[in-house]
Protein backbone atom coordinates (compact mmCIF):
# COMPACT_ATOMS: atom_id res chain seq x y z
CA UNK A 1 0.00 0.00 0.00
CA UNK A 2 1.27 3.44 -0.98
CA UNK A 3 0.71 7.10 0.82
CA UNK A 4 -1.04 7.88 -2.62
CA UNK A 5 -3.60 4.92 -2.34
CA UNK A 6 -4.59 5.91 1.14
CA UNK A 7 -5.97 9.10 0.07
CA UNK A 8 -8.20 10.54 -2.71
CA UNK A 9 -5.49 13.13 -4.06
CA UNK A 10 -1.99 14.54 -4.65
CA UNK A 11 -2.95 17.49 -2.45
CA UNK A 12 -4.06 15.32 0.91
CA UNK A 13 -0.64 13.15 0.13
CA UNK A 14 0.67 16.47 -0.22
CA UNK A 15 -0.30 16.78 3.38
CA UNK A 16 0.13 13.77 4.91
CA UNK A 17 3.87 13.97 3.82
CA UNK A 18 4.41 17.23 5.01
CA UNK A 19 1.98 17.81 8.40
CA UNK A 20 1.22 14.39 9.36
CA UNK A 21 4.36 12.04 8.86
CA UNK A 22 5.53 10.85 12.65
CA UNK A 23 8.53 9.40 11.19
CA UNK A 24 9.96 5.61 10.14
CA UNK A 25 10.42 3.22 13.31
CA UNK A 26 11.12 -0.47 13.32
CA UNK A 27 7.17 -1.28 14.86
CA UNK A 28 4.30 0.85 15.72
CA UNK A 29 5.13 -0.39 19.39
CA UNK A 30 8.59 1.45 19.00
CA UNK A 31 6.75 4.98 17.86
CA UNK A 32 4.31 4.79 20.80
CA UNK A 33 7.08 4.59 23.05
CA UNK A 34 8.58 7.28 21.71
CA UNK A 35 5.74 9.52 21.32
CA UNK A 36 5.07 8.44 25.06
CA UNK A 37 8.53 9.27 26.20
CA UNK A 38 8.86 12.70 24.79
CA UNK A 39 5.16 13.73 26.19
CA UNK A 40 5.19 12.38 29.44
CA UNK A 41 7.57 11.78 32.47
CA UNK A 42 7.74 7.87 32.91
CA UNK A 43 9.36 7.27 36.68
CA UNK A 44 11.80 4.26 36.15
CA UNK A 45 9.97 1.92 38.50
CA UNK A 46 7.03 1.65 36.04
CA UNK A 47 8.55 1.78 32.78
CA UNK A 48 8.94 -1.56 32.48
CA UNK A 49 4.70 -2.22 33.08
CA UNK A 50 4.39 -0.04 29.66
CA UNK A 51 2.82 -2.00 27.03
CA UNK A 52 3.59 -0.70 24.10
CA UNK A 53 2.65 -2.89 21.51
CA UNK A 54 -0.87 -2.98 23.38
CA UNK A 55 -0.76 1.17 22.63
CA UNK A 56 0.20 0.50 19.33
CA UNK A 57 -2.23 -1.82 18.02
CA UNK A 58 -4.92 0.82 19.80
CA UNK A 59 -3.60 3.89 18.00
CA UNK A 60 -4.16 1.82 14.84
CA UNK A 61 -7.16 0.11 15.55
CA UNK A 62 -8.82 3.60 16.87
CA UNK A 63 -7.97 5.58 13.65
CA UNK A 64 -5.30 7.85 15.06
CA UNK A 65 -2.92 6.55 13.45
CA UNK A 66 -2.12 4.78 9.70
CA UNK A 67 1.27 2.51 8.33
CA UNK A 68 2.92 1.91 5.64
CA UNK A 69 5.07 -0.62 5.96
CA UNK A 70 8.38 -0.61 3.14
CA UNK A 71 10.95 -2.96 4.74
CA UNK A 72 11.80 -5.35 7.46
CA UNK A 73 11.23 -3.23 10.06
CA UNK A 74 10.76 -0.27 8.32
CA UNK A 75 7.23 1.20 9.16
CA UNK A 76 6.44 5.18 8.58
CA UNK A 77 4.21 6.28 10.75
CA UNK A 78 1.10 8.88 9.68
CA UNK A 79 -1.18 10.53 11.79
CA UNK A 80 -4.88 10.21 10.51
CA UNK A 81 -6.42 13.64 10.21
Amino acid sequence: MSVLAHFNDIDEVRNAAEEDYCGCYASLADCAQDLTEATSSIPPHLANYIDYTAMARDMECGGDVFTLETDFEQVHVFWNR
